[in-house]
């Protein structure tokens, strides 16, 4: 996995731990350069980035290799040419276990890590908001027509 910050990686190797893939993941790494912008990182690192992919395949033995963090959105495509090992999107990745979810239609958890937390106190907040916080279904069910601005 190759990110951008090293203060993402942290998270990323709690993320592989969490999913129980330790024993799958190579390694987890940045390049040791600075860059200017989140918004032209994948620019500014771009030939970094190849350089090291090749060095985790090298030295890691990688055989696949994910660009991790949506600023690297796009990256992939641009440099798979130029690395042995496919590469694999951040967003491309992302939306396609979207999709896989939604077709799968999955019930909610009602128990586990993923399961909605219990009921809680939700003063002062938008009143559907609220009530779907404190587990109200009649109020938290206009919560589909409030406006966009009041959602985001």
């Amino acid at each position: 996995m190759l990110t951008f910050s090293r203060t993402l990686v942290a998270w990323y190797e709690d993320a592989v731990g969490v999913t129980g893939l330790n024993h799958r993941c190579a390694a987890i790494r940045v390049p040791d350069v600075s860059f200017q912008s989140v918004s032209t990182v994948q620019y500014e690192l771009e030939n970094e980035i190849v350089a090291l992919a090749e060095t985790t395949v090298r030295e890691n033995g990688a055989d696949v290799l994910i660009l991790a963090g949506a600023p690297l959105t796009g990256l992939a495509q641009r440099i798979a040419h130029r690395v042995s090992v496919p590469l694999v999107d951040p967003l491309a990745a992302a939306v396609s276990q979207a999709q896989t979810l939604a077709r799968m239609k999955p019930r909610a958890a009602s128990a586990g890590r993923f399961a909605r937390p219990g009921p809680k106190s939700a003063e002062g907040l938008f009143p559907p908001l609220a009530a779907w916080i404190e587990h109200k279904p009649a109020l938290a069910s206009s919560l589909a027509g409030a406006p966009p601005r009041l959602m985001s």
